[in-house]
């Protein structure tokens, strides 16, 4: 199960204004939305070096080549470019502006935009690459000048503290619920589980079955458990052990797992790939072994 990437755009031209502006426009223009946030009870957002070298890159081109549009001059896409700098998120952003003669002057449309104004203030946007672009001789062909590039980003970080202990906690919580025995954790099952989300992030697949067809059943063999009974529960793109936990009970055959009467041990996996730019591009990888030993 992946917790999928929403990536937002929006767009505003302006006639284009005077001469191009310092080059601290892009700090001043932030210092206005963390005013703005400061008034709602917000934590300022900061500036984040990657997201910066996206933005100001992006807005360079623009002003060079002489066009607005959230793709590249290539074709390249807004997260192609978040991708390529090495930044792990969850959710990020994009609002563009050309035209606007101040800091001041671009957030304040920002402002008023309804949807704009809302990305602004949300909580969970508290990292950010803002970038500022002029033509060097003036508007050009399209008549536009002054490109505005701003990145807003919820970060994802690695998930810190016992989260084996935590997952099955939650799970065993959840158990108790249908009057069924909890689980406790077995560190042959802890081996198997971290050994396949280890796999996963490392030759980006998310699969119950490996490249080479191993199973969840091979996998706890090869760490040592004998078993008679095998389940295994996966999620990728989950950044807490609530969410990953939350995420199954949603899902029919994960859910039936925890729920299993027949299983008493498990073990879990848990990898952080931060510069995750394969085909899964999921950053947390999570898996789940829940068995009976045959005795």
């Amino acid at each position: 199960m992946m917790r999928r990437t929403i990536i937002l755009f929006i767009v505003a031209v302006l006639i284009a204004g005077p001469p191009a502006l310092a080059e601290n426009a892009p700090l001043q223009a932030l210092k206005h939305i963390n005013a703005l946030r400061g008034q709602h009870g917000l934590k300022p957002i900061r500036i984040e070096a990657r997201l910066t070298v996206a933005a100001r890159s992006h807005a360079r081109e623009m002003a060079r080549r002489d066009f607005f549009d959230v793709r590249g001059a290539d074709g390249s896409t807004f997260e192609s470019r978040i991708r390529d700098a090495g930044y792990p998120y969850m959710r990020v952003a994009l609002q563009m502006a050309a035209g606007y003669r101040s800091p001041a002057a671009v957030v304040a449309h920002w402002v008023e935009k309804e949807d704009s104004r809302k990305y602004l203030l949300d909580p969970d946007f508290v990292e950010a690459g803002l970038a500022y672009a002029a033509k060097a001789k003036g508007p050009g062909r399209s008549g536009l000048d002054h490109f505005w590039v701003l990145t807003l980003a919820e970060p994802t970080r690695a998930v810190r503290g016992d989260w084996q202990r935590e997952i099955v906690h939650r799970i065993n919580e959840f158990r108790a619920e249908y009057r069924l025995d909890p689980v406790r954790l077995n560190e042959r099952l802890n081996i198997a589980a971290q050994a396949h989300a280890d796999d996963m992030a490392r030759r980006d697949y998310f699969d119950h079955v490996s490249p080479e067809g191993g199973t969840v059943g091979d996998r706890a063999t090869t760490a040592g458990y004998t078993w008679r009974r095998i389940l295994e529960n996966l999620a990728a793109g989950h950044a807490s052990p609530a969410e990953a936990v939350e995420g199954w009970k949603l899902s029919n055959d994960h859910r039936h797992a925890m729920l299993d009467r027949n299983v008493q041990e498990a073990g879990v996996g848990y990898t952080y790939l931060p510069e995750d730019g394969g085909r899964v591009r999921s950053v947390h990888y999570w898996a789940l072994s829940l068995g009976r030993r045959l005795r």
